[in-house]
């Protein structure tokens, strides 16, 4: 038999749909709560028209998975943090399977535009797509990493870009954040006036079966105030690269975040860093750029 609280709240749900409708519904109740209590209903004496109006049988499949990482400090100023298990071995596969078929040679960044065919960066890429459930739970997992450093209602998370390299592929030093901030499509299209910068950088790495000592991601202005970082293996994550900065070895599943941007909002060019050309075999990481907007209409 139903809870009494839970006939409680499908009698007001009834009701207050009836004379207020769903516009008004949504001042009084929050619809998460009434939602969670229709779904602790049985209801199964109902006919199947008239249940699937209270039930959503999808949602309890579309809750994230609990997941948990740790992470190591390397560098206070800039800010670069490495994180280890930031993604599952399923949710790596399941990534690398969305954008094969997606995959197309990557774009720079040159005066402003995106332009493809550089041999500054080699490599192939694909944008993924933002009504994936999985790339919104990383997504998801992303924007709790960062606290506060985004504003809600503001700023976004922007979408999650996979980039793959294989044999001789690379991407020359660079930096993420862009000396002259961009529109959205969707903005430009709408008028809004609001431009936005990437703010932090997540790399995570999804495969690698590369010759070992290649396809590192070198930061040559970082120096590292701890000590290094050991995987389960025994290997050590990064090495101190001969032409100075830290290469970081690219693990399965671990990831490197920084911040991109000062406070003024001006880019770090200590965040400089390049993907050092593979060696046999494949690399595959996934990009997830959060923005900051500003202007009249942010």
């Amino acid at each position: 038999m139903a809870k009494p609280l839970h006939l409680i709240a499908l009698s007001m749900t009834v009701a207050l749909s009836a004379y207020l409708g769903p516009l008004l519904l949504s001042h009084f109740i929050p619809g998460s709560f009434i939602q969670h209590q229709l779904n602790q209903l049985d209801l199964s004496f109902l006919p199947t028209p008239i249940r699937s109006l209270f039930q959503t049988p999808s949602s309890t499949n579309q809750k994230c998975p609990e997941h948990t990482y740790t992470t190591h400090l390397i560098s206070l100023d800039p800010l670069l943090i490495y994180i280890s298990n930031f993604v599952s071995q399923t949710e790596s596969q399941a990534i690398v399977d969305l954008s094969n078929p997606l995959l197309e040679p990557s774009p720079i960044v040159s005066h402003g535009t995106d332009s493809a065919g550089s041999q500054a960066r080699t490599s192939w890429s694909a944008p993924l797509a933002q009504d994936s459930h999985l790339v919104n739970c990383i997504l998801a997992r992303s924007s709790s990493f960062l606290g506060t450093l985004l504003s809600p209602g503001r700023d976004e998370m922007g979408p999650a870009q996979v980039v793959r390299y294989t044999d001789s592929q690379k991407f020359d030093l660079h930096t993420d954040w862009f000396a002259r901030p961009r529109i959205t499509d969707e903005d430009r299209e709408t008028g809004r006036r609001r431009l936005y910068n990437r703010v932090a950088t997540f790399f995570v790495v999804l495969q690698s079966n590369i010759t070992e000592g290649s396809g590192e991601t070198w930061f040559p202005k970082v120096r590292s105030i701890t000590p290094h970082p050991i995987t389960a293996e025994g290997d050590r994550v990064w090495r101190e690269h001969e032409d100075g900065g830290l290469a970081f070895k690219p693990i399965p599943g671990n990831a490197i975040f920084w911040v991109n941007l000062l406070p003024n909002g001006t880019g770090d060019a200590r965040t400089v860093h390049a993907g050092l050309p593979v060696k046999g075999g494949v690399k595959t990481g996934m990009n997830i750029w959060p923005r900051v907007f500003f202007g009249p209409d942010a």
